[in-house]
């Protein structure tokens, strides 16, 4: 990378450092974080001095005053809770000279990720106030109704943890629906919530320069998503819904709470995370240590074992989530599942892909 490049990527992670800045305060009222976002978002740009924003939230437009719009623009989606609830546009406003485009792919990465950043926020300050409000009896009758109703293992997965009944009630208080492909929490965003997964499924992973990543854990119901940020203010890695999905967002205030409180609920948090570590560990040593064939049988076996308990991965697993489980190009991953299949080992099905052999499996695995 020149000069040039590193001082637009400096612009851009910048730009973002400070978006986060404004978003970070959740008591913030919409129209001044809006506000705030606008003087800042022309900073990342190329062309900073030429460059301007606006966002759409609802039926309310946000600019700059003299706005003018023009064709030379970038423009991304802000989803929230299932939905498309506004649009953010970036502007510039005389014609500019460039031999490789107006824009950059990573001005449009970035563009994509301020629209994420301002999602959450949003969805953050529709549900502050459900904690401001004095909680009742009848309240907490409801939301034991609605997550017996909705969720009939959840009560007796929070009592296993060591919660009592008044205090699962109290972290079961703000159920978010996303649908498949939606990002649920972003790497680098500020958190003040965790997650606890209720339905679906979702995978989390790290994103790395460009569109690279690498997806590292899928995650059922019950588990929590976001536990590593519990004494840190940002989320260390991205996680999306492989399938429609439903969470809770746990205020981290109510954990640390609880975690002071609770001794019991308190060792099922370190026995938990212990348990992640464990199996972060294993796969650094599977991706440093094991050829693509080895990697392969190692995620198929991880996802039978630890992940689905079923010798079928279902179909909504896709062959791009198998590759960057394992560390590989798209294309790698197919020829290898194309090899396994070939020598009966897996096989596809309606249900999605079946283990044949799992001892042969195995041995890959190991010697790989």
């Amino acid at each position: 990378m020149n000069t040039l490049g590193l001082h637009d990527r400096a612009k851009e992670l910048n730009c973002l450092y400070k978006v986060d800045e404004v978003l970070q305060i959740i008591d913030k009222e919409v129209p001044q974080a809006i506000s705030e976002l606008l003087d800042i978002i022309p900073s990342g740009w190329r062309y900073s001095d030429l460059c301007e924003g606006e966002i759409i939230l609802g039926e309310q437009i946000f600019s700059r005053p003299g706005l003018q719009r023009t064709e030379l623009k970038q423009s991304a989606l802000i989803k929230a809770y299932g939905e498309i609830i506004g649009e953010i546009r970036v502007y510039y406003i005389r014609p500019v000279k460039s031999e490789k485009g107006i824009f950059k792919a990573e001005e449009m990465q970035m563009l994509l990720s301020i629209a994420e950043k301002i999602a959450m926020f949003v969805t953050l300050r529709k549900l502050k106030p459900s904690h401001i409000e004095e909680e009742t009896s009848e309240d907490e009758a409801e939301v034991l109704k609605n997550v017996q109703h909705d969720f009939p293992e959840m009560m007796d997965w929070l009592k296993n943890m060591g919660l009592k009944k008044r205090e699962a009630i109290q972290i079961l208080r703000n159920p978010l629906n996303f649908r498949k492909g939606e990002t649920i929490g972003k790497q680098g965003a500020f958190t003040s919530y965790f997650i606890l997964l209720a339905k679906g499924a979702t995978k989390s992973y790290i994103e790395g320069p460009g569109s690279k990543s690498y997806s590292f854990m899928l995650t059922l119901p019950f588990e929590f998503i976001g536990m590593s940020s519990l004494f840190g203010n940002h989320y260390y890695f991205s996680t999306v819904a492989l399938i429609p999905s439903t969470v809770f967002l746990i205020e981290k205030e109510r954990v640390i709470k609880l975690i002071n409180e609770n001794p019991k609920f308190n060792k099922s948090i370190v026995a938990w995370l212990c348990d992640s570590y464990k199996i972060l560990f294993h796969k650094m040593s599977c991706l440093s240590l094991k050829q693509t064939i080895g990697r392969m049988a190692e995620v198929i076996l991880y996802l039978s074992n630890d992940v689905f308990k079923n010798e079928t991965i279902p179909h909504y697993i896709s062959r791009k989530d198998l590759a960057e489980l394992s560390g590989m190009s798209n294309e790698n991953a197919v020829r290898i599942l194309s090899d396994f299949k070939s020598e009966n080992i897996l096989r596809d099905t309606p249900e999605g892909l079946q283990i044949l052999n799992k001892h042969l499996l195995q041995t890959i695995s190991i010697t790989g």
